[in-house]
């Protein structure tokens, strides 16, 4: 084997690991934004039932109070 196939298999090594490298990187990033969105879709769950709730309490004082037939 030549000194420029040697450098040229040594490059391609290098590149490989580099490569490994960045994708365990990419993983963990890919994990822990996975993570991050499961919570932030759970807060967003909350929210909306607290928002639903709110609608329904808003809704019940209105029928009671907007009421003409209550208007004296």
């Amino acid at each position: 084997m030549s000194d420029r196939d040697r450098t040229k298999a040594a490059e391609r090594r290098a590149e490989r690991i580099g490569w490994r490298g960045r994708s365990r990187l990419m993983s963990r990033a890919s994990r822990d934004m996975d993570e991050r969105l499961r919570e932030m879709n759970g807060r967003a769950s909350a929210l909306d039932k607290l928002l639903r709730w709110h609608a329904e309490e808003r809704a019940v004082w209105h029928r009671k109070w907007d009421d003409p037939s209550r208007v004296g």
